[in-house]
């Protein structure tokens, strides 16, 4: 881990934890090398630096072409790790540089769902995390966020945000034993709806725990 993401990591997951009291279980089945997808739901902006202040390990993650059309937020998003992405078609040479950034054994953020679900709801999953997790044959770690578009609340002590990440499961277990595991869109978008089902598990194990104690 470079000095200063760790220094940004130290910095901002302090201050982030004491406006949030986060709380995050299941940390410790997140593999500490190796080529990595971590997914998650995504319905703040928030989002993208609590997981990357409550990770065990450095991480890399997409980033929409528009934000690196300044070239000095371009550039601090960039020492960050964030890889530009065109959003709205099938941006190949952003997917390649993301599939080599996990073949090098690093870990790569993704949202299943492709964009801010400000609803708080879970959505349909796109196939990218699938079509990820696929060519750079790598395993995938659910996870569910709450409360973290609500930092008012926070503020006043009347939410916290939740954060739960569930086992690291290799492609294959996670497509079934049935599937057909030929590289292509139908695999890619079964791997997807794979990864909702898990991060719905998640949720309901989160409420439940949440429903037994205090907020």
């Amino acid at each position: 881990m470079s000095w200063h993401y760790s220094l940004a990591k130290v910095v901002i997951g302090v201050a982030l934890r004491a406006a949030t009291r986060w709380e995050v279980t299941g940390r410790e089945q997140i593999p500490r090398a190796g080529g990595l997808v971590v997914a998650s739901n995504h319905v703040s902006f928030w989002d993208p630096p609590l997981l990357g202040a409550v990770l065990p390990r450095e991480v890399h993650f997409l980033a929409k072409e528009e934000l690196f059309s300044n070239p000095v937020f371009g550039a601090l998003i960039r020492s960050y790790n964030a890889i530009p992405i065109r959003r709205g078609m099938v941006d190949l040479s952003g997917m390649a540089r993301a599939v080599e950034t996990l073949r090098r054994g690093e870990a790569m953020m993704m949202f299943p769902e492709g964009t801010r679900m400000r609803d708080g709801r879970l959505h349909p999953a796109r196939p990218g995390v699938g079509m990820m997790a696929v060519n750079a044959d790598v395993p995938i770690v659910p996870c569910y966020i709450s409360g973290s578009g609500q930092p008012g609340r926070w503020l006043l002590r009347k939410s916290r945000v939740r954060i739960s990440f569930g086992p690291a499961w290799k492609w294959q277990d996670l497509a079934g034993p049935e599937a057909d595991l030929t590289p292509g869109r139908a695999l890619y978008q079964q791997l997807g709806d794979a990864v909702m089902r898990e991060i719905a598990r998640l949720k309901d194990d989160q409420e439940l725990m949440a429903s037994r104690g205090a907020v």
